[in-house]
C-alpha cells in the first residue's frame, strides 16, 4: 500500500536541530493515519488495516512523536530502562532517532512470551463486608445506606492536614505571599483528585482546620498583639468569605492586588463521566464528542471567570503550536507573547496558554516569534 504523504516513509537526510520539527503537521500525519487504521478494523477490512500499521510503522513522523513521548512527556523519562540510556536533551533525541532509522521491519525480532509465577501476598489480602469498606489509591470505598459512596481516605486527609502544619511550624518567618504560594498548588491539586469523590464534607473539614493552622501561625509571629490586630492584618474578606488569609502585593506593573489562600470548599464537586460505549478518539465521527470532554476537562481545571480561565477560553481551548486540544494530557505552561522583558506585563491580552514541550519550543524553534491564537 501507497501512503499518501510519501515524504513521511522514512526521511531524506539525518534529523539536524530537534527544534526544527514541525509537531503541528507531525501530529497530523500520524492522528490520520490512525483513524485511517480505525475505519479499516470497523469495515472489517483486515488486510488493509494490517497495511496501513505497516506503514505506521515506517512512518517517520510516528518515530519523532514517540521520541518525543518517551523522552519528554513520559514522568520516567528520567529513569533508564534495561539498555541503561536516557535521552534528556535535544542533542541526545536527535541521536536517539537518527538511530533508530537504520533499523527495519526485516531487523525487528519478534516478541518472546514469558510467563510469570504471581501470587496474592496472604498478609496484604483480605475479604471485608461491603458496610466496612476498604481503602483504595487514597479512596475509601465503603456502603453507606445502600449506595457505594467514595470518600477520600481518613489518612490521606491526616497526612495533607499534618504536612500543612509541620510546614507552617519549620516557617515561621515566610511572608504571607511566601505561604500562601507554596500552599495554594499543594492544596488544589489535593482537592482537584478527591473532587470526583464524596468529597464536599471532607473539604470543609480541612478548610476549617486550615484556618486554624494559619491562625497559630500568624498569632505565633506577633506574641505581643491582641487577635483583633492579627486578624485585621493577616485575614480579609476575599469572594464572599469574611476571615480569608489573604495579603496584599504589587504586581510587575507596580499595581497593588490581593492575593489570598484558596478555599477548598469553593472547588465543585463533580462526578467523573465515564466514556460513552466503545468511543475511540481515533474515530473520526466522534472529534466533537472528545473536544467537548477535554473542554468540560479544562473548565474545571481554573476557577470560573479567572484571567487564566478566560485566556483559555479566547484561544478556544486548543495549542496555538500543535493545534490540538489544551487538555490532551500534557503538561501546560503559561506564555507571554511580548516578553516582560519588552516592558509588557501578565496582562490577559498578552498571556497564552500552550504545552509545557510546545512552550520549549517556541523559544528555541521556528516558532519562536509566536503570534496570538
Amino acid at each position: 500500500m501507497k501512503d499518501r504523504v510519501n515524504s513521511d516513509i522514512g526521511t531524506k537526510g539525518q534529523l539536524q536541530n530537534w527544534s526544527d520539527i514541525d509537531w503541528q503537521t507531525v501530529k497530523k500525519k500520524v492522528r490520520n493515519l490512525r483513524r485511517r487504521i480505525y475505519r479499516a478494523i470497523q469495515e472489517n477490512q483486515g488486510n488493509k488495516a494490517r497495511s496501513l500499521m505497516k506503514l505506521m510503522l515506517r512512518s517517520y513522523s510516528n518515530l519523532l512523536l514517540s521520541v518525543r513521548r518517551i523522552t519528554q512527556e513520559n514522568k520516567g523519562k528520567n529513569t533508564a530502562g534495561i539498555d541503561g540510556q536516557i535521552a534528556t536533551t535535544p542533542i541526545q533525541r536527535v541521536k536517539l532517532t537518527n538511530e533508530m532509522l537504520k533499523y527495519n521491519l526485516g531487523q525487528v525480532q519478534p516478541t518472546r512470551r514469558v510467563h510469570i509465577l504471581m501470587e496474592l501476598n496472604q498478609d496484604q489480602t483480605k475479604i471485608v463486608h461491603i458496610k466496612d469498606g476498604f481503602n483504595y489509591l487514597g479512596f475509601n470505598i465503603r456502603q453507606f445506606q445502600g449506595k457505594c459512596l467514595t470518600r477520600p481516605e481518613k489518612e490521606k486527609v491526616k497526612l495533607l492536614l499534618a504536612k500543612i502544619r509541620n510546614w507552617l511550624k519549620i516557617h515561621p518567618a515566610h511572608k504571607p505571599e511566601a505561604v500562601i504560594n507554596h500552599l495554594n498548588p499543594i492544596i488544589r491539586g489535593w482537592a482537584n483528585y478527591y473532587k470526583y469523590g464524596v468529597s464536599k464534607e471532607v473539604f470543609s473539614y480541612i478548610d476549617h482546620h486550615l484556618w486554624k493552622a494559619l491562625w497559630q501561625w500568624s498569632r505565633k509571629r506577633h506574641p505581643n498583639k491582641g487577635k483583633k490586630w492579627v486578624l485585621r492584618k493577616y485575614f480579609k474578606s476575599v469572594d464572599g468569605y469574611s476571615y480569608s488569609f489573604a495579603t496584599r502585593i504589587k504586581d510587575r506593573r507596580g499595581k497593588e492586588k490581593i492575593i489570598s489562600m484558596i478555599r477548598i470548599p469553593t472547588i465543585p464537586i463533580e462526578r467523573w463521566i465515564k466514556v460513552a460505549n466503545n468511543a475511540s478518539p481515533d474515530d473520526p465521527k466522534l472529534i466533537a464528542y472528545w473536544e467537548k470532554r477535554q473542554t468540560n476537562q479544562g473548565k474545571s481545571h481554573w476557577s470560573l471567570g479567572s484571567k487564566l480561565y478566560r485566556v483559555a477560553q479566547n484561544q478556544g481551548w486548543h495549542c496555538p503550536i500543535c493545534r490540538e486540544h489544551l487538555f490532551n494530557g500534557e503538561q501546560l505552561h503559561t506564555h507571554h507573547i511580548v516578553r516582560v522583558a519588552d516592558g509588557v506585563t501578565d496582562w490577559e491580552e498578552n498571556l497564552i496558554h500552550l504545552h509545557k514541550i510546545c512552550h520549549h519550543h517556541t523559544h528555541t524553534g521556528k516558532h519562536s516569534a509566536l503570534q496570538k491564537a
